[in-house]
């Protein structure tokens, strides 16, 4: 029997991929449950396992910049080695292909063999694509002459010449980008609501904490106190898909993380019930694999409320771009020092400027209000809530 294999639906929002390496050759036995190929979609790369037992004996598709469309067929198994795959059937899907991408699929040359055998990590390969370096000149350093990324790097810097006039493709991670924040920014109705901070009471017991070892940062006070004040906001903890309001018992927030291939948004789940030691160490270790590239497919699920902090790069205020389904994004400008007023007296204040971007389709504007009224009231007063 022949079994099609898909470019899956990774997410809600996914409407193409990229493939991005095929672990399996034509002819190769494969069991159910193995991993055959890897998959890039939203700027992550996702393992995709085989769902039959049987024989990888035709490759539609071989990993490339070209976007293919969700649920077209890129490879066929069948149940023996010496099955036949009808003609038609892959002429088919090609041309169903061919159609929506207007790209033909890339034949197997012996120029992709020899890449294939080339000794480079995972993260070396992917950046060499993105900076267009032919990974085969690269000399390793790593065990064995293998190829690092810190080696790409130094190569990619040794042959950088004058930028002017330099006509660069977009990688596929900085298209996916491009598509994604497009489509936001012209479909959804943004609004912005904008508030000051004061954060002297938090950066108390941040002093505190510190004093007995634990070292937390300013973006997790942020992310507790947002995981306490959503609930009680359920449009804002809500996804908005096929002009219906999904609605969520759990909080999960997304955090956005800044790396060499572009931004990346891991969440972090059911912080409603999570201590802020808890939710510290799950955003150092979702930041880290990140930065591995060990992010997974279930790392990226269910992000909807969105924080982005840019205060580290000493930006004061900005505004970011809803990332769909969810319907509001936090952007989290620096800490700054400077005079306020409290009990009619003047005092030194650190203060904090926030901005909300919210889907004026669902979130109206006071109630967008009240929700940065009431984080304002509980990060000013932290005693309020239990940490």
């Amino acid at each position: 029997m022949i079994h099609e294999i898909i470019m899956p639906k990774l997410g809600e929002t996914m409407e193409e991929g990229y493939v991005n390496k095929w672990l399996k050759k034509e002819g190769d036995r494969v069991k159910k449950g193995e991993v055959l190929l890897e998959v890039m979609s939203d700027k992550t790369n996702f393992e995709v396992e085989s769902q039959y037992d049987g024989y990888l004996r035709k490759i539609i598709y071989e990993p490339s910049d070209k976007p293919v469309a969700v649920t077209t067929v890129i490879g066929y198994i069948s149940d023996t080695p010496d099955e036949q795959i009808p003609e038609t059937n892959i002429t088919q899907e090609t041309s169903k292909t061919e159609k929506q991408t207007e790209e033909k699929p890339v034949e197997k040359t012996s120029q992709t063999t020899e890449k294939e055998r080339i000794k480079a990590s995972p993260a070396a390969k992917r950046l060499a694509n993105e900076l267009g370096v032919e990974i085969e000149k690269v000399k390793g350093t790593g065990e064995g002459g293998r190829i690092e990324k810190k080696d790409v790097e130094l190569y990619a810097q040794q042959q950088q010449t004058t930028i002017s006039g330099k006509v660069e493709k977009l990688s596929p991670v900085r298209k996916i980008i491009a598509e994604r924040l497009s489509w936001s920014k012209q479909n959804i109705p943004h609004y912005y609501l904008s508030t000051k901070i004061l954060m002297n009471n938090v950066e108390k017991l941040k002093n505190i904490f510190q004093a007995q070892g634990k070292k937390f940062t300013y973006t997790d006070f942020i992310i507790f106190y947002a995981s306490r004040v959503l609930p009680d906001f359920p449009l804002i903890n809500a996804s908005f898909i096929n002009d219906e309001i999904h609605y969520h018992a759990t909080v999960d927030i997304g955090i956005a993380v800044n790396t060499e291939n572009g931004l990346v948004v891991p969440v972090m789940k059911n912080l409603q019930d999570k201590t802020i030691d808890e939710i510290s160490a799950t955003r150092s270790n979702l930041a880290e694999k990140v930065r591995s590239g060990k992010i997974t497919k279930e790392d990226m699920e269910n992000c909807r409320f969105v924080i982005t902090n840019l205060g580290m790069f000493g930006v004061t205020q900005f505004q970011a771009i809803i990332n769909p389904p969810g319907t509001a994004i936090m952007a989290v400008g620096s800490i700054e020092t400077e005079p306020v007023v409290e009990n009619n007296n003047v005092v030194i204040g650190k203060t904090m400027w926030v901005t909300l971007s919210l889907d004026h389709r669902i979130v109206d504007g006071a109630y967008g209000g009240a929700f940065l009224q009431k984080l304002k009231m509980v990060m000013e007063n932290p005693g309020m809530l239990n940490l």
